[in-house]
């Protein structure tokens, strides 16, 4: 890689902390800072850092450059592409900690390391893109548990429903492209893992999404002008 694009490499495995208190996006103690726009609670997927992202990475289905997503009061314009966290933490750690609900979580300082290490990477811009809201914001990826295998699986056979405005876009081999994972293979049984409360594999499963993010991350620098990546986030 050259400097420019291992620096936007370094930017989309860093943390981000959504804060709508801080005037502007900034970096301290290797965490972005960004405030949100985003008319809702503070929501590291929808801070402007990634809304910022989203406009470049996904401009060609977005409509093109100088696309806005969100309106001026902050609602969202299209439902059809609505961010998500791929990889989230609930159910890796509701199978990891042996709880049935976030709500009966025990105490941060009696989980794993692997656990504590994953919460605080997960946020990254690696880890975000855009789908259907009913796919990610209102469902856990059409499933019970969130698993991006499961869902590329629905994707890839065609029985997603109610999305044509934006599945009419791709193909299947496109579709894993636009969001930079050019030949994902799919995991046999994807759902085992929680469906067993298999605790070893759930930690087995976050060193496979660090580099499945290391990965996509990678693909993302080569397909972006990387120039123009740097200068949407500068970082004070």
């Amino acid at each position: 890689m050259t400097e420019k694009e291992n620096t936007v490499y370094k930017i989309l495995l860093t943390p981000i902390k959504c804060d709508k208190n801080v005037p502007k996006i900034c970096l301290k103690d290797n965490v972005i800072y960004s405030p949100q726009l985003y008319k809702s609670t503070p929501d590291e997927d929808m801070s402007d850092f990634s809304v910022g992202f989203y406009k470049i990475v996904y401009k060609d289905i977005l409509g093109g450059n100088n696309v806005e997503i969100l309106n001026e009061d902050g609602t969202y314009k299209n439902e059809n592409y609505m961010r998500d966290t791929i990889h989230s933490f609930n159910s890796l750690a509701n199978v990891i900690l042996g709880n049935r609900s976030q709500k009966e979580r025990s105490p941060k300082e009696e989980w794993p390391k692997e656990l504590i290490d994953y919460q605080s990477k997960y946020h990254c811009l690696a880890n975000f893109w855009v789908i259907p809201m009913c796919h990610g914001r209102t469902s856990a990826k059409l499933n019970r548990y969130d698993s991006l295998d499961s869902y590329l699986n629905k994707v890839y056979s065609g029985v997603i429903k109610n999305t044509d405005e934006y599945f009419q876009k791709f193909t299947y081999e496109s579709f894993l492209e636009i969001h930079g994972m050019s030949g994902y293979k799919i995991s046999d049984n994807p759902l085992e893992i929680y469906i067993s409360k298999d605790k070893k594999g759930c930690i087995d499963e976050i060193q496979r999404i660090y580099s499945f993010w290391n990965k996509r991350a990678s693909e993302i620098v080569k397909n972006i002008i990387v120039n123009c990546m740097i200068t949407l986030m500068v970082l004070d």
